[in-house]
């Protein structure tokens, strides 16, 4: 087992002793109470650099043309033709919008020098699989429709971090071929429904995210008896298309043996992949960046690098 990074004990350890408490009092784990924490989680994200151009927008699915689907683009020169990132947010597929990672989107735009595109795609258990997946695959399609005046590269990254990777992955593995991804970024990602991996267990508490919840979120995202097997990108075929592929694992995390399994697949298939461990960091230390500035520096200058490099 791997020992958690001293910078962040003080605050796991207020982490389980709320949690205790919650349990004590009798309350019930609800999607407002999730979506509430992780909103208060996110005010040790900080605010982010300033941005030269920010334009929100919506669109609507064809699935449900009733529900508006709100994005938000970020670019640090409008003016120049820069790669394109569309960034699908973490939260257990049930939490996370706009205004949650704006810190994070602004952060990604400055130190990449790329355009930044994320979605308030629809959240579980209102709308569960696979609404998410349709909303992202919208946004991968039509992108470039969306960015209207703003100039961009013919250069495009599909990146996420958590249940934001599973929705990565995903589309990465089911991409249409007139879609070209150039390379895909992946984040403490979720990657594995089946929950079989070792460290599940091993680090079931205590680490900010816990099996107990892990559960819970995917029961709220899969509610139609779906083959677990079959929806987890770990286990999805490669195709040929396969793009160059950055994984970043935090080694304190429950989910981080799925990451080295996926990556361990890539591999297999002659996909390159760069794999880089953040010892003593825990699930969503991105968030965290009060606490963990200089991991999240480091999740900047290797996407930086890897896109631009």
């Amino acid at each position: 087992m791997n020992t958690v990074s001293a910078k962040l004990s003080a605050f796991l350890e207020q982490v389980t002793i709320a949690r205790k408490q919650a349990l004590q009092k009798g309350i019930k784990p609800s999607p407002a109470l999730a979506r509430s924490n992780m909103e208060n989680l996110s005010a040790m994200n900080g605010k982010g650099p300033d941005i030269r151009y920010i334009s929100d927008g919506s669109f609507f699915v064809e699935t449900d043309s009733r529900t508006e689907i709100p994005f938000r683009i970020y670019s640090p020169d409008p003016t120049a033709k820069l790669p394109v990132i569309l960034h699908f947010h973490g939260g257990g597929h049930m939490c996370g919008d706009l205004d949650i990672y704006d810190a994070i989107s602004r952060r990604m735009a400055k130190h990449t020098n790329s355009i930044v595109i994320t979605l308030d795609y629809r959240l579980a258990p209102e709308y569960p699989y696979p609404a998410a997946i349709e909303d992202c695959k919208f946004l991968l399609s039509h992108y470039k429709s969306l960015l209207g005046s703003v100039g961009f590269e013919d250069k495009l990254i599909l990146a996420g971090d958590s249940a934001g990777a599973a929705l990565t992955a995903t589309l990465s593995a089911s991409a249409q071929s007139n879609c070209h991804i150039s390379k895909q970024i992946l984040l403490y990602p979720s990657l594995d429904y089946t929950m079989e991996h070792p460290s599940i267990d091993i680090y079931r508490s205590g680490y900010l995210l816990e099996k107990q919840s892990i559960a819970w979120y995917f029961d709220n995202y899969l509610q139609h008896g779906e083959d677990r097997n079959k929806v987890s990108p770990l286990f999805m075929p490669v195709p040929e298309s396969m793009s160059e592929t950055l994984i970043m694992v935090a080694n304190c995390d429950p989910l981080q043996d799925e990451a080295y399994a996926y990556a361990e697949k890539l591999r297999n298939a002659g996909v390159p992949v760069q794999l880089n461990v953040f010892a003593g960091m825990v699930h969503g230390f991105l968030l965290l960046n009060t606490l963990a500035e200089e991991e999240g520096n480091q999740v900047y200058k290797l996407m930086n690098e890897f896109i631009n490099g």
